[in-house]
């Protein structure tokens, strides 16, 4: 019988151990829930700081973010530059990092596309193809275009975004959370038929996407040609108010052109941007002073278009429950 008490001892124990692993698996977080409680964890804290610092580095709205989206060089490359963009720790609340293949204004706007379809077929993953892309995008369906449509949906899926949350400031300062995650979880084409299957990842959606396409248009924007055009719509719609006025060479590297240009070039080129924007309606005047103000005001038509806007809060937290 001691042998039986024994044999009956052990199976009690490989029993209750059992148990605890069927509770503790039942009890884990599914991978949408984790990057829920991470997000909140992230916001919750952006909150308790003073409002001039609770701006995100690159993606929040105001006149505080510095656009991870370049502009593309005419010199001809055989490789693509790799980049890492800091945003250093002037915010007390953390600094952020985007780690991975230059991004362009194209790249952008295929960001844009997909985040428009995501909306569409009301799932973080779907199906769609390169004549569908380029249609968005305002560009021709042609074999050229397909390519580059294909290496911006590849550079997206590789770019990783760090983000780094800090407490207490000098000697005391410590970190308190790191989160790293890409804009594409994955995304795979069927080469005869030109179909395409992309995943957003779920942390770009959750961290960044909202306040990242704020009262974006896209029927506006693709009628804009230049790509300082794009740019700067992108910031001045991040703008609540319809007068604005900054230094233009912080307009300038708010949406990542050269600052190490003469005065005179850089003027050149904001006037291209503003001049389109002022063309196509959405600014009534803009003027650049003697002393390098950039002073715009945008006109009643400028307000978002929510019909053609590319993301709505419904849809987000549909995405991410």
């Amino acid at each position: 019988m001691p042998n039986g008490d024994k044999k009956l001892s052990i199976s009690s124990e490989v029993l209750d151990s059992t148990d605890r692993a069927g509770a503790n698996l039942s009890k884990k977080p599914s991978g949408k829930k984790i990057i829920r409680e991470a997000s909140e964890y992230v916001k919750a804290h952006i909150r308790r700081q003073p409002p001039v610092q609770r701006f995100f580095s690159f993606m929040p709205t105001m006149l505080t973010r510095v656009s991870p989206f370049h502009f593309k060089g005419r010199h001809k490359v055989t490789e693509w530059p790799l980049v890492r963009l800091d945003s250093g720790d002037a915010n007390s609340w953390g600094s952020m990092q985007v780690v991975g293949e230059l991004l362009i204004i194209f790249d952008e706007t295929i960001l844009f596309c997909l985040l428009a379809l995501m909306t569409r077929s009301e799932s973080d993953a779907f199906e769609t193809s390169f004549s569908d892309l380029a249609r968005i995008a305002g560009i021709d369906p042609t074999q050229t275009n397909n390519a580059k449509i294909w290496r911006s949906i590849q550079r997206l899926a590789g770019t990783r975004i760090d983000l780094t949350l800090f407490s207490g400031k000098g000697k005391k300062r410590k970190t308190l959370k790191e989160l790293t995650g890409s804009i594409l979880s994955f995304a795979d084409k069927d080469q005869a038929g030109g179909r395409i299957r992309i995943v957003i990842n779920p942390y770009f959606l959750e961290m960044y996407a909202e306040s990242f396409v704020t009262n974006i248009d896209m029927n506006f924007r693709s009628r804009l040609k230049s790509d300082i055009s794009k740019a700067f719509y992108r910031f001045y719609q991040g703008l609540y108010e319809t007068q604005a006025e900054i230094d233009i060479t912080r307009l300038a590297q708010a949406v990542n052109l050269s600052i190490a240009q003469e005065m005179k070039q850089l003027k050149s080129k904001v006037r291209i941007g503003l001049r389109e924007l002022q063309e196509k309606g959405y600014l009534e005047a803009y003027k650049i002073t003697r002393d390098n103000r950039v002073r715009v005001s945008k006109t009643a038509d400028a307000a978002v278009k929510f019909e053609s806007q590319i993301l709505g809060k419904s849809n987000i937290e549909f995405l991410v429950e």
